[in-house]
């Protein structure tokens, strides 16, 4: 019942992205509206190329017995939102006619320590990680983040943490900026594709950025705007 799940799921963003009028969706914007679904209504940080899996997985068993599973029950139950069902139950017996017990199928997670010898590696990694910054930071050129962009700085660690520092990309230095957008700002290309990219900060807070890339606070990847994000941050409509 997965497979059908994600299939419908899938439909129905690509009816939803026709309606803001693109003639044909590709499938990451369809993955890509999913996932947004998934991380603004249901708090699920997803991304649209594990969408863009099950959705693979789906089809190559669209014909047999079998199903795909879903590891996050997360995911399952905002699925079966996005297709105005409260729950799973409900998914079922809409899609089956049926009213039968079905539980959705997700796979257990085992806990695995560390062993001495993992404990070991992971010591060495850790020592071999801070030779190498004490033999080579003196070679190479680093950058900040300081409020907006990227800026050129020393290696000083009396100045700054580790992690503050990143080598250095010219192309981070010229392109990459935070921005403040409005309803009045040109989001797309003529060709439809994408000129900011979003993500958010500590304090769940969204920021767009004029490159794809990381989130300069949190690391995590940032995401091509969306007319989904757009109606609902920027111009903020219900």
């Amino acid at each position: 019942m997965n497979k059908i799940l994600v299939l419908q799921a899938f439909a129905k963003a690509e009816k939803e992205i026709k309606k803001r009028g693109v003639t044909k969706p590709s499938l990451v914007q369809m993955a890509t509206e999913l996932s947004d679904y998934l991380e603004e209504e249901k708090g699920f940080n997803l991304g649209e190329k594990s969408l863009r899996m099950y959705r693979g997985a789906a089809e190559k068993m669209n014909d047999t017995s079998e199903d795909i599973s879903i590891k996050q029950l997360a995911v399952i139950n905002g699925l079966c939102n996005y297709l105005d069902c409260d729950n799973y139950q409900e998914f079922v017996k809409r899609t089956s006619g049926e009213g039968t017990e079905i539980q959705p199928r997700a796979p257990k997670r085992g806990t695995r320590l560390l062993t001495p010898v993992r404990m070991a590696v992971a010591v060495s990694a850790l020592v071999l990680i801070s030779l190498f910054i004490y033999n080579y930071s003196t070679r190479l050129r680093w950058m900040l983040w300081q409020e907006d962009h990227y800026v050129e700085v020393d290696f000083d660690v009396k100045k700054y943490s580790v992690k503050q520092l990143q080598p250095y990309k010219e192309e981070r230095i010229l392109s990459f900026k935070k921005v403040e957008v409005t309803c009045e700002t040109i989001f797309f290309n003529q060709d439809k594709s994408v000129r900011f990219w979003y993500g958010k900060n500590s304090n769940k807070e969204l920021e767009v950025f004029t490159d794809l890339g990381l989130h300069p606070e949190t690391g995590n990847t940032l995401k091509p705007i969306t007319p989904y994000m757009i109606d609902k941050y920027v111009c903020k409509n219900p």
